[in-house]
């Protein structure tokens, strides 16, 4: 099995998240406003009857699970050079497998976190690829991806451990800055006497930091995405 490069990694996740910037904008707030509308129309089906939105609601966090699914297939697409799609994001293939093995991954890690912390975490760590191991094996369970995920990290574990580290400051760094514009946007707009500008402000504020958060999850996806491609061998990565 093929190692990687943890700045090769990065580079092209890099490269490739500014290439197809807005097509992963128009796909993650379709993944989030989907799930969402199905629970905000569960709430309301609550108020008549309230079983039957239970039922909606819990429809709408299953298909949070199901878009989580269709973002990490377009990462596994696109980082072969594909574009993100919402038709991707909806495909239904693999999505029970994957519930499945999110449930034993969940629950591995909990119990692991409970007990000492650190087996939690190496835990996180080792079956963190199973999503991709699901996608690009089309045969196999979601147990199966699990162990492939375990399988292919052992023989790159502290590479892959100072990737997720990188990945986790690149992230943070991202974030504050999405937080200290905000934060700038809505003081400004707090010193406003001029409700119209204190609001175009706010909402300026918003969009920016909206902007930032879709470039911090689309890179994320994709730098996990071509580790994955890199330790399985899977298929030739298109250099963006």
């Amino acid at each position: 099995m093929s190692g990687f490069n943890i700045a090769e990694v990065l580079d092209e996740a890099w490269s490739l998240t500014k290439r197809q910037y807005w097509h992963w904008l128009l796909v993650i707030v379709v993944a989030i406003a989907i799930p969402v509308a199905i629970i905000v129309v569960g709430v309301l089906a609550a108020i008549a009857v309230p079983a039957l939105g239970g039922i909606v609601i819990l429809i709408g966090i299953l298909g949070f699970f199901y878009t989580f699914l269709g973002l990490l297939r377009n990462a596994y697409n696109s980082s072969e050079g594909a574009k993100p799609s919402v038709g991707v994001l909806l495909r239904s293939d693999r999505y029970w497998w994957f519930l499945v093995g999110g449930a034993i991954y969940i629950g591995i890690v909990v119990i692991g976190l409970f007990a000492l912390i650190i087996p939690g975490l190496i835990f996180g760590f080792m079956f963190a690829l199973f999503p991709f191991a699901l996608i690009g094996r089309p045969g196999t369970t979601g147990i199966g991806a699990l162990a492939h995920s375990w399988e292919l990290i052992t023989t790159a574990f502290w590479r892959y451990i100072g990737l997720r580290v990188v990945l986790f400051g690149t992230t943070v760094a991202l974030a504050v800055v999405g937080a200290v514009v905000q934060g700038v946007f809505s003081a400004v707009a707090g010193d406003s006497d001029i409700g119209a500008i204190t609001a175009i402000l706010l909402v300026v504020g918003a969009v920016i930091a909206i902007f930032i958060n879709v470039f911090i999850a689309a890179f994320t996806y994709l730098a996990d995405a071509l580790a994955y491609r890199r330790l399985a061998g899977d298929g030739e990565v298109i250099r963006p």
